[in-house]
């Protein structure tokens, strides 16, 4: 039960990340120093991995995309950005959290709730 909780939990945030850049995603490219085609990747990625994770399929290779585009948003706040760890300040707290979740369910698969 507890792998299906995380399962819901990262993947209601990132179809929740998709449809918030979805609004605009050239001011989200802009902000984020991308071009447009690799906002739409990353759009479509969260879109794709939360689904899937909700879905339970396909979740350990929905676990290691999210891993991959945490370690992506990780980057851009302490190197690019010189964000604090914090959340609260804008920081990568909230980041780090998606990123060990998304690894919990990488290692162990999706749970007994998974379809495959």
């Amino acid at each position: 039960l507890s792998l299906l909780l995380i399962r819901l939990v990262v993947g209601f945030s990132f179809i929740v990340a998709s449809r918030n850049k979805s609004k605009d995603i050239k001011k989200f490219a802009r902000n984020n120093g991308m071009p447009v085609p690799v906002a739409m990747l990353v759009m479509t990625a969260e879109m794709a991995t939360g689904l899937a994770l909700i879905f339970g399929v396909f979740t350990q290779i929905a676990a290691l995309a999210i891993m991959l585009l945490m370690i992506g948003t990780m980057r851009l706040h302490i190197f690019k950005w010189k964000s604090p760890y914090w959340a609260a300040k804008g920081g990568w707290e909230y980041d780090l959290m998606l990123f060990a979740m998304a690894s919990i369910i990488f290692v162990f698969g999706g749970g007994k709730f998974e379809v495959f």
